[in-house]
């Protein structure tokens, strides 16, 4: 029977440092839950100069091949690098006020996406309204890889149809390979 006595004792003893010094701990420890770390910092957006290309209208009414096919405005476009792609893509969809330029990236062709990998960058387009003739094609094409590669670090452009790599966008230019400025 002693030795029950004193197991009881020692289990009371222990149940009582419990009680008195392990368990408040727990008790603040949930009232005063640890400070979440801060958020990882968002670098913040910057504003740079790019050279964006739009169609010479001139080229386009008159076929003239002693006329550039596009000609050069420079912008100033707020993003941060990651963003900065889909930043200058959303510039291009923006015709120039200077009269005689256009634009071949109207509003019905949709871009599901555009990333940097290296050197080369993807601008995958949607399937959807994605048609027309050679020299749309070859203006919207001409159009985004020159704007593209006159950024720092891209050299060259691949393009894909919902996510996939084509033979081309509109059955007119290959593009199944990453075209840069000098392969146009």
């Amino acid at each position: 029977m002693r030795k029950t006595g004193s197991l009881i004792w020692i289990l009371l003893v222990l149940a009582l440092l419990f009680v008195l010094f392990i368990f408040p701990g727990y008790l603040r420890r949930a009232a005063n839950p640890p400070d979440n770390p801060e958020p990882p910092e968002v670098p913040a957006p910057t504003e740079r100069d790019v050279t964006l290309y739009f169609p010479n209208q001139e080229y386009i009414e008159t076929g003239r091949s002693d006329l550039p096919m596009l000609k050069a405005v420079t912008r100033k476009v707020k993003a941060t690098d990651e963003m900065l792609l889909e930043a200058v893509l959303a510039e291009l969809r923006k015709p120039p006020a200077e009269e005689g330029l256009s634009t071949a990236l109207h509003d019905k062709l949709k871009i599901l996406a555009a990333r940097q990998d290296g050197r080369l960058a993807y601008v995958d387009f949607s399937s959807e309204n994605l048609y027309g003739g050679s020299l749309l094609e070859t203006l919207l094409v001409h159009q985004i890889v020159k704007t593209l590669t006159s950024l720092p670090g891209i050299e060259e452009v691949q393009f894909l149809v919902d996510g996939e790599k084509r033979e081309s966008l509109m059955g007119h230019i290959a593009t199944d390979e990453p075209l840069g400025a000098d392969r146009l």
